[in-house]
């Protein structure tokens, strides 16, 4: 029975100790003076919309975290003032066992720019939110325009919201996200518009043709005769012959030569 209580004793004595150890570790870390700011740009560091000398800018102007513990740091604070930028999706923040501060930040990625007929635009993102365009860099996206004027409303910053469900504007994220699924049609198709009797168009970037895909019912069976057309052009050599390639009619393509 000694030899129990001694056992556990000594065990409950180990535990005591390995806790105050760690308590001392702890306040040695958190009292340590922050080395550095080490920050990562998904999907670019270098060029994009956002730099990591920018944020770097944005967080520790002139080097001013390099004067402070690790315990006056608020990495949740950082988070919330990086996410202001209308360019990020995510921001992750949090320290080292050197002292350093870690930020990783995560751009959107943009599917779409969408022109609106006073030529003002602005991109939807892959997750369906709104974002401006940036002044000194321009991705290469699918472009949508015609008639799509004003279909963007105020406060409504997501195309899953409810006031766009009935709009041409969440028919042509749709059809964006299926062309994208593709890797044929991601390649080939670089323009989608709106023509005034609400029938999409889209324009390829290979072959001075019209593809007139109608409205977006059937559309997995329109994109699949359109790819059998291309596999039957391209053997033939025939990318040069044709004007029009028609979708609209179910079951069918009516093609139209130059």
């Amino acid at each position: 029975m000694l030899k129990k209580i001694l056992t556990i004793s000594a065990i409950v004595l180990a535990g005591i100790g390995l806790l105050a150890l760690s308590g001392f570790a702890y306040h040695l870390h958190s009292n340590e003076r922050i080395s550095e700011v080490i920050i990562k740009v998904s999907p670019a560091n270098d060029g994009g919309f956002v730099t990591a000398k920018q944020l770097s800018t944005t967080i520790n102007p002139k080097d001013t975290l390099l004067t402070r513990r690790i315990k006056e740091i608020d990495e949740q604070a950082i988070e919330e003032q990086l996410i202001k930028n209308v360019f990020l999706e995510h921001v992750d923040c949090f320290t080292g066992l050197r002292g350093e501060i870690f930020v990783y930040a995560k751009e959107r990625v943009p599917i779409v720019r969408v022109y609106e007929k006073n030529q003002k635009s602005y991109y939807i993102d892959e997750n369906g939110s709104f974002f401006p365009v940036h002044p000194s860099y321009a991705p290469r996206v699918i472009i949508a325009n015609g008639y799509l004027n004003n279909l963007r409303q105020q406060g409504h910053e997501n195309i899953y919201d409810t006031i766009y469900r009935q709009t041409p504007l969440f028919g042509m994220f749709n059809l964006i996200k299926k062309i994208r699924s593709d890797s044929f049609f991601n390649a080939q198709i670089s323009q989608i518009y709106l023509n005034s009797i609400g029938e999409w168009e889209l324009v390829p970037e290979f072959g001075e043709h019209l593809i007139l895909l109608g409205d977006l019912s059937n559309l997995e069976e329109k994109l699949e005769n359109l790819y059998a057309f291309y596999h039957e052009v391209s053997q033939n050599n025939d990318w040069e012959k044709y004007q029009l390639i028609n979708l609209k009619y179910k079951n069918q393509i009516v093609c139209t030569k130059k």
